[in-house]
């Protein structure tokens, strides 16, 4: 997931944003064998090494309720917009007045992308999809909001994004960045009204796997359909297609905690 420039192009997206992930190829790595991304390079030592990373398994039973913890306040307004394929997800950045408050601090919308299955686990149930909405602040910080999706009716903004994501797949896997301009993006997203969530301290979850990333994980899980999961798939190189998740981490110590508004 989301190092100098995001992983899907190096021009363009280092102007976006120099929080996120490098470029890589479809070759540098893929979802084969995420257990040798910490080999593969230098760079990608944590993956191996690291004692706060993610995804990870949510057992409820485990999580502790913080009362302190304060609404997650998401304010999407976006006027721009680029649909990206490198072969190993499909990601959406964004320029634009996107962003999410968290204890105060302000984090922008960056971008987003899609793993299929999901990456996140509860109480060991792996899910159909996961998005994962990618923000940064103004100091470097990151924050991952992760949505979990199962089958069932579609998804309102896959369905807006199928033409573009259907012009990705004409030509799939080319080993190098490809982009779609989105249109009129901004008609999905407005202010969201407060949802319950897991938080933990954690990494992305692609190389080089950065810790030190506030992780948001809402607890209502969405539906997507199984068409619409197709579509998400068609653009990735084979190896990509049958999964593009991460197995789950160790905790190390670590502690969910939940926001409920009840």
């Amino acid at each position: 997931m989301y190092s100098a420039c995001v992983r899907v192009t190096l021009v363009i997206l280092c102007a976006a944003s120099l929080l996120l992930t490098p470029l890589l190829s479809s070759e540098e790595f893929n979802y084969s064998d995420p257990q040798k991304w910490g080999r593969e390079s230098p760079e990608y030592a944590l993956c191996s090494a690291g004692k706060q990373q993610s995804p990870i398994d949510i057992i409820t039973k485990d999580v502790i309720v913080n009362k302190t913890l304060q609404p997650l306040t998401r304010d999407y307004h976006i006027y721009n917009a680029t649909l990206f394929t490198d072969g190993i997800e499909v990601e959406v950045v964004f320029s634009g007045k996107g962003e999410v408050v968290m204890d105060g601090k302000i984090y922008k919308l960056k971008q987003m992308h899609w793993h299929a299955p999901s990456e996140h686990r509860l109480n060991g149930v792996q899910y159909d999809v996961e998005l994962h909405q990618v923000h940064a602040s103004s100091d470097g910080s990151r924050t991952v909001v992760g949505v979990l999706f199962k089958y069932g009716p579609p998804n309102q903004l896959l369905s807006m994004l199928k033409p573009q994501l259907d012009e990705l797949a004409i030509n799939p896997c080319q080993g190098h960045p490809q982009q779609v301009t989105i249109p009129r993006f901004e008609s999905l997203y407005v202010r969201r009204r407060p949802r319950d969530y897991y938080r933990y301290v954690g990494s992305l979850t692609t190389p080089p796997c950065d810790e030190n990333v506030l992780w948001i994980v809402l607890t209502k899980v969405k539906t997507i359909s199984k068409d619409q999961v197709a579509t998400l798939k068609a653009p990735l190189c084979e190896a990509n297609k049958r999964k593009n998740a991460r197995p789950t981490q160790a905790l190390n110590g670590r502690t969910v905690q939940l926001y409920s508004g009840l």
